[in-house]
């Protein structure tokens, strides 16, 4: 999805048009930073800082191929400087679609992140890294600074 050419931007706008209200009330009600057309691709990310550590993303992406369908994903990451590893575990939260109401999409953003909220050190089932421009372009301070609101 990276990348995604400027003619399919108004295609995004328009899907996202649909849900985007819904969205931005969650992201108010839950303290969390909206990020809309996350790296110009068709996804709307909820960010935030958990208290347990790490960060965290509740995603709604939206695809060319079934545009009456927008899907939503979770993942949280704590990263390790001193060792430049990632643990992370990620989850497909579900499904929805444009003849549902926005009720139905809010309640599944906010359960995704009450299941986020629930995640604890021994979900990081995935791993990844070394990662050493971590180290190499920001100090240990600068790296666990973070400017998310934290949940």
């Amino acid at each position: 999805m990276a990348g995604t050419s400027w003619d399919k931007l108004g295609q995004m706008d328009a899907a996202f048009d649909i849900v985007a209200p819904a969205i931005r009330r969650v992201a108010a009600a839950e303290g969390v930073k909206l990020v809309e057309f996350h790296r110009d691709d068709p996804i709307w990310r909820l960010d935030f800082a958990r208290s347990a550590g790490g960060e965290a993303v509740v995603d709604v992406a939206w695809e060319e191929e079934r545009p009456d369908t927008f899907l939503v994903s979770a993942a949280w990451w704590l990263d390790d400087y001193d060792t430049t590893m990632r643990r992370q575990h990620r989850e497909d939260i579900g499904r929805f679609t444009r003849e549902q109401s926005l009720q139905e999409l809010e309640n599944l953003l906010h359960e995704a992140i009450r299941r986020v909220d629930g995640w604890g050190e021994s979900d990081l089932d995935q791993q990844s890294g070394p990662n050493p421009d971590w180290q190499r372009y920001q100090s240990r301070e600068d790296f666990y600074r973070t400017r998310l609101p934290k949940r």
